[in-house]
């Protein structure tokens, strides 16, 4: 019997292409537009089946659009955004089923290849434990479904689609007279200071710092990728390699430390853990 496909209905992230003579509010709508679309679509989608990318796709989607609205901040001014506090009942929640998928389907099975030949590993516990994660996601997904479809995230949802779409028709801040070249130097002087952030953080040994760094480093890359048409080409690629290069390296060990903080929680296996920590 052919093995079947199972083709994921995930909305990923798409580039905006830059419009000569195109004003300063039409380009922060369009960019904010497309970050809201990828999120959207994806918040409508996890209430329909477990699809592991829609998950995460909706937590990306929801990460480019605050990445957005903080780097326009100082170009918002006088025009506060439709407020994200309503969906973030909803995002808790993806972010405890992304841990688990993590774990369950990346790390511990990583874990258990790379575990030392000469070294026990007690596989009936390990059976129990990994069943007992999957048991957990089981009620973190039907905790998702049950967000996705409550009234408060669609009408959060409709607030920011009118913000958006109101958006274009708001002046330009007074302070910032900008055509699309000075609309380009101060975009590349924001992801500069950005950066420079990132690089006075990056030998920190607290965990909390590294978070935050990771955070930062996501932002980054996220607005790299958001405004690259505007960013010369040589500078976009050596901002996002750097901002990449952070967040793949501190999310390794993230996802480890996150993978033995669920096997904790589960208040079962002790020795497990134990056994874990050494490694």
């Amino acid at each position: 019997m052919p093995t079947q496909v199972v083709t994921s209905i995930a909305h990923i992230a798409h580039p905006v292409t830059r419009v000569d003579g195109q004003s300063i509010p039409n380009i922060m709508a369009a960019i904010l537009l497309e970050n809201f679309m990828h999120l959207a679509l994806n918040v409508c989608a996890l209430g329909t089946r477990h699809d592991t990318e829609i998950t995460h796709q909706a937590r990306i989607g929801w990460r480019r659009l605050q990445s957005s609205l903080k780097f326009f901040k100082p170009l918002l001014k006088g025009y506060c955004p439709a407020p994200l506090r309503p969906l973030k009942p909803l995002i808790r929640a993806t972010d405890h089923l992304r841990n688990l998928d993590v774990a369950l389907d990346s790390t511990l099975p990583a874990c258990l290849a790379a575990w030392p030949a000469e070294q026990a590993m007690p596989l009936s516990e390990w059976t129990d434990m990994t069943r007992d994660l999957q048991v957990a996601r089981t009620h973190a997904l039907n905790a998702v479904k049950a967000k996705a479809r409550e009234p408060e995230t669609t009408l959060m949802l409709l607030n920011m689609a009118h913000w958006i779409a109101q958006l274009s028709t708001q002046p330009t801040p007074k302070n910032f007279t900008l055509d699309q070249k000075n609309f380009s130097q101060w975009i590349f002087k924001r992801l500069q200071g950005w950066n420079k952030k990132l690089k006075n953080g990056a030998n920190s040994s607290d965990l909390a710092r590294q978070h935050r760094l990771r955070i930062l480093a996501k932002q980054q890359r996220y607005a790299i990728e958001n405004l690259k048409a505007w960013v010369p080409r040589a500078s976009a690629r050596r901002f996002h390699e750097r901002a990449q290069k952070w967040q793949v390296e501190l999310g390794v060990q993230r996802d480890q430390s996150i993978a033995l903080e669920l096997i904790t929680q589960l208040n079962r296996y002790p020795g497990l853990v134990a056994l874990l920590e050494k490694h």
